[in-house]
């Protein structure tokens, strides 16, 4: 017997779109041809402090919140496009390809009905992760893509995973191999004219950086840097304790990087042939090593 309350199928005509020649295409976004700030890094890295300080920018529109389907799509997208066999059996330009991948993100972060009432902002801005493949997927749908990417020490955020609730389920190994293979991504950050590279260690010791850091990123989508921005550096804490540290060590964000002192001997060394490389490419000092 048939569910008679499943949900109805959308029909065409509650779909926005325009008919031109044989085909049909989805109607331009209003933010079609704005800058888009895409906020980035890994879990435990600052990126909530980092979203919020870009969301105080009174010109940018941002959507305030972990987007992640974007990863999810514009991977697929690039793994798409990558492979010749699946491009010759396209039914869509590649141009258009990206366009239709470009109009899906807006619609989905920026649904129209609920800009009616709100007064236009020049610039946009979300949050996502990424690896390469998403990150070149993105360029290619927005060519007025600018990227901000955190890192922190693989100490701390494999440390901050270990003790926060919402990760503690994922092993050390695992940990240590996310982080490491965020480097390839800021490898390419670096090498990106549309990358802009912030460290999390800026955010306590050099704010000078942090502060720089921002002004590289909203230059890249035409805006002056917003001394308002900052605020959020003031209010930001998440935290966590390690176990076998004191409460007020674990409140002293500069300790943050002394945790392994509670790791095993077995995860010091998963974490030095894991992380190792990617820790000295980055400058970032291994204790137990240093002499």
């Amino acid at each position: 017997m048939l569910n008679s309350t499943r949900r109805p199928f959308i029909s065409v005509e509650q779909i926005a779109f325009q008919k031109r020649g044989d085909s049909i295409i989805f109607a331009s976004h209003p933010f079609s041809e704005s800058p888009l700030l895409l906020v980035s890094g890994m879990g435990r890295s600052g990126t909530t402090v980092l979203r919020n300080c870009v969301a105080a920018h009174p010109k940018i529109e941002s959507l305030n919140q972990e987007s992640n389907y974007i990863f999810d799509l514009m991977r697929n997208a690039h793994i798409t496009m990558d492979n010749d066999f699946r491009v010759k059996n396209l039914v869509v330009s590649k141009d258009q390809f990206w366009r239709q991948h470009q109009q899906l993100i807006l619609n989905l972060h920026w649904p129209q009905k609920s800009l009616s009432n709100k007064p236009a902002k020049p610039v946009i801005s979300t949050y996502s992760m990424l690896d390469p493949r998403a990150a070149l997927a993105m360029l290619a749908a927005f060519p007025k893509l600018s990227i901000c990417y955190i890192v922190r020490n693989g100490i701390e955020v494999v440390s901050s995973y270990a003790s926060f609730k919402n990760f503690q389920h994922i092993e050390f190994t695992k940990c240590c191999q996310i982080w490491a293979a965020r480097y390839d991504m800021i490898q390419l950050i670096t090498h990106n004219p549309h990358g802009t590279l912030l460290r999390y260690e800026w955010l306590n010791q050099r704010r000078d950086l942090f502060q720089a850091g921002l002004t590289e990123a909203f230059q890249k989508c035409g805006l002056d840097f917003a001394p308002h921005c900052l605020s959020p550096l003031e209010t930001r804490f998440h935290p966590t304790k390690f176990h076998g540290e004191s409460r007020s060590d674990a409140k002293d964000l500069d300790k943050r990087k002394d945790r392994w002192q509670w790791w095993t001997d077995e995860q010091r060394h998963q974490f030095t042939d894991i992380c190792g490389t990617a820790m000295q490419e980055l400058n970032y000092t291994i204790p137990w090593l240093t002499p």
